[in-house]
């Protein structure tokens, strides 16, 4: 199928007015994010049922009307695994997109596969196979080719058929509304601010840390996110967080012994030394009684395993009896996080109510899952 550029505002604007009679259209965006904090967009796909649209964001600035088409409940915009386009869209546009239906959560409700890939699913639904080749193109460059172009306009052409067949299995089960409910979780998640401050809480080895270490850790992984964000670097191509670690632990007083610590580059010390130093006093300079409480994992609960294993029988007949896959009803991560929440594992767990006592799921599943974690509670 041939596809039409979109490359200048009149033309986006004359799409967007279009687009908004619709009730529904595909969409996509390539992008580029190798070593900047902020993904880059390179490309918005849109097929509405007739023709596909590659609109090239490098040489359009009126983005008012395509925002508010974005936002705009009444139209559905159809989409393969939204969570990065999500962001993509946030950063390109500051839109918060709404009546975003996505292809991939829907199959996680009809098959056992609730990360089905977009060739995979589209074979599945239309045996069409999908060529993968230009996955790694960088999208900023131009011009770009026609086999590139043709890529990028396969990843919406197959997304309406996809979502006509989806959308008559979920009606008949009733469970549309879900495939809503939780693309808007995602969005919300999206658009929480990252507050540098908590950045230190995302580490996964944070459990190993001393307390002392964690008001280390808490100083430099501020700093290295304010950095990253104010300069649009990966955080990891500022200071890589092994070397972060290592510097909680090992204590550096000066360049010269940060310099002999095994496994951090050369480069970071060089170019942001002195800071890491200045953190690392910081954090050394907080009372005893201010540090972060050393981090207690959910496993390291009493009677963990018996609680996990009653929570996910309970979550196993729920999902048997609304025809559920359990993986999308509840992951590992879901439960383990109900379970940190009623026996407040760290200081922060009780910050949030827990996914699985929210929306949907907790119409199915708080008050059995309460019922059985209370009496592990006494």
């Amino acid at each position: 199928m041939a596809f039409n550029i979109i490359d200048n505002d009149a033309q986006l604007l004359e799409l967007s007015q279009h687009l908004s009679k619709q009730p529904y259209f595909a969409i996509d965006t390539e992008f580029v994010r190798e070593r900047t904090y902020y993904p880059q967009l390179g490309l918005v796909q849109i097929y509405d049922g007739e023709q596909v649209y590659l609109i090239d964001p490098l040489t359009i600035h009126q983005w008012d009307s395509f925002k508010q088409l974005l936002e705009n409940p009444q139209v559905i915009k159809i989409i393969h695994s939204c969570s990065e386009d999500i962001e993509v869209l946030k950063t390109a546009f500051n839109a918060k997109p709404q009546g975003l239906y996505d292809t991939q959560i829907a199959e996680g409700l009809i098959s056992a596969k609730p990360a089905m890939g977009l060739a995979v699913l589209v074979e599945k639904y239309t045996q069409v196979q999908l060529d993968k080749g230009h996955a790694r193109t960088n999208w900023l460059k131009r011009p770009l080719s026609q086999e590139q172009l043709k890529y990028a306009a396969d990843d919406v052409l197959y997304l309406l058929s996809v979502y006509r067949q989806q959308q008559a299995i979920l009606q008949q089960k009733n469970t549309e509304f879900i495939v809503f409910e939780d693309v808007n979780d995602i969005i919300e998640k999206k658009f929480k601010p990252n507050l540098p401050e908590l950045a230190w809480r995302d580490v996964k080895s944070n459990w190993q840390l001393s307390p002392r270490e964690l008001a280390i850790l808490k100083e430099l992984m501020a700093w290295r996110l304010e950095y990253a964000m104010k300069k649009d670097l990966a955080v990891n191509f500022v200071v890589h967080e092994r070397s972060l670690l290592l510097l909680c632990q090992r204590r550096p007083g000066n360049l010269k012994s940060m310099s002999h610590i095994p496994g951090i580059h050369p480069l970071e010390i060089k170019r942001h030394g002195q800071r890491l130093l200045e953190c690392i006093e910081k954090g050394k300079a907080v009372t005893e009684e201010n540090c972060p409480q050393k981090i207690k994992r959910v496993a390291e609960l009493a009677q963990y395993k018996k609680m996990y294993t009653a929570l996910k029988s309970e979550i196993q007949n729920v999902a048997n009896q609304q025809n559920l896959n359990i993986e999308v009803l509840a992951s590992k991560r879901m439960i383990n996080q109900y379970i940190g929440y009623y026996f407040e594992v760290t200081s922060w767990s009780k910050e949030e109510d827990p996914e699985l006592s929210k929306g949907w799921r907790g119409e199915l599943l708080n008050e059995k899952l309460h019922k059985k974690l209370s009496n592990f509670l006494g």
